[in-house]
C-alpha cells in the first residue's frame, strides 16, 4: 500500500516539473534569439559612402602684358646754316665808252586803232563792237557763238535777262530715301536753250545718288521762258535747286 502511494506521488511531481520546463525553455530561447538579433543591429558596421571623383581645373595663366611702346622720336629739325654774305666790291671803270646803247622804244604808235572802233576793243573785232561778242568771232554771227558758228551757252550777267520758269515737274521721292529719312537740297546746273527747254543737266552739289538722279530727271522736263540779251533769246547756263522734304 505504501509503495503504491509513493509511486503515485512521484508521478505527480514529475508531471508538474515536465510542464513547467516547456515555457521556461521557450522563454530562454526567445530571449536568446532577441539578444542575437539586437546584437546584430547594435554592432552593424557603418557603410562608407562611395568615393566621388573630383577633378580640379585651374584657369590658364593670364597673357603677359604687351611690351611698352617705344617712345616716338621727335623729327630732327635741320637748322639752316646762314652763311654771312660777302660784301660786293664796286669797281670804278677806268675807260669811258664812246657809243652808249639807246633805249628801245616800247611805246605803241598813236594811230594803231581802227576808225569806228570801240575804246578798249580787241584786235580782230567788228567795227562798232558787238555786245556779248567773242574774240575771233565772225561778223554778223550769233551772239555767244564760236568762230565756227556753233552756239555756246552764255553765263548770265547784268546785261542778260534771266529765264523765267513756266512749267515745273516735281521729282518723285524715292521710297528708299524716304525710309532712310534722307532730305535736303540738290543744286544743279542746266542749259536753257533759246526755246526755253532744258538740256545738259549736271549736279553741282549732290545730296544722295538716288535723289540726285530723281532731281536731274525732273528738271529735264521743266520749261522756261528763254533768257534774252538786247531783246533776243540766247542760250544760257542756269543754276537750279531741287528741295526734297519729308512730310
Amino acid at each position: 500500500m505504501w509503495e503504491q502511494t509513493l509511486i503515485e506521488s512521484r508521478g505527480t511531481k514529475e508531471g508538474k516539473r515536465k510542464w513547467l520546463t516547456v515555457p521556461v525553455s521557450l522563454a530562454i530561447h526567445g530571449l536568446a534569439i532577441a539578444i542575437i538579433i539586437g546584437a546584430s543591429y547594435w554592432f552593424v558596421e557603418a557603410v562608407e559612402p562611395p568615393p566621388i571623383p573630383v577633378t580640379l581645373f585651374s584657369a590658364p595663366p593670364p597673357p603677359p602684358p604687351p611690351p611698352p611702346a617705344a617712345p616716338k622720336k621727335k623729327p630732327e629739325v635741320k637748322k639752316e646754316e646762314i652763311k654771312p654774305m660777302e660784301p660786293t666790291k664796286e669797281y670804278q671803270p677806268t675807260e669811258v665808252p664812246q657809243d652808249l646803247p639807246t633805249p628801245e622804244d616800247t611805246s605803241q604808235p598813236e594811230d594803231s586803232g581802227v576808225e569806228g572802233g570801240v575804246e578798249g576793243g580787241v584786235e580782230g573785232g567788228v567795227e562798232g563792237g558787238v555786245p556779248g561778242g567773242v574774240l575771233g568771232g565772225v561778223p554778223g554771227g550769233v551772239i555767244g557763238g564760236t568762230p565756227g558758228g556753233e552756239e555756246v551757252p552764255m553765263r548770265i550777267t547784268a546785261e542778260v535777262k534771266q529765264p523765267v520758269l513756266i512749267k515745273k515737274v516735281e521729282p518723285p521721292y524715292p521710297e528708299i530715301a524716304r525710309k532712310a529719312r534722307i532730305q535736303g537740297i540738290v543744286i544743279l546746273e542746266a542749259v536753257i536753250t533759246k526755246t526755253g527747254s532744258v538740256e545738259e543737266v549736271k549736279v553741282l552739289r549732290p545730296l544722295h545718288p538716288i535723289l540726285d538722279q530723281a532731281a536731274v530727271n525732273a528738271v529735264k522736263e521743266w520749261k522756261y521762258q528763254p533768257a534774252t540779251l538786247n531783246g533776243r533769246p540766247v542760250k544760257v547756263y542756269f543754276t537750279v535747286t531741287v528741295n526734297f522734304t519729308l512730310r
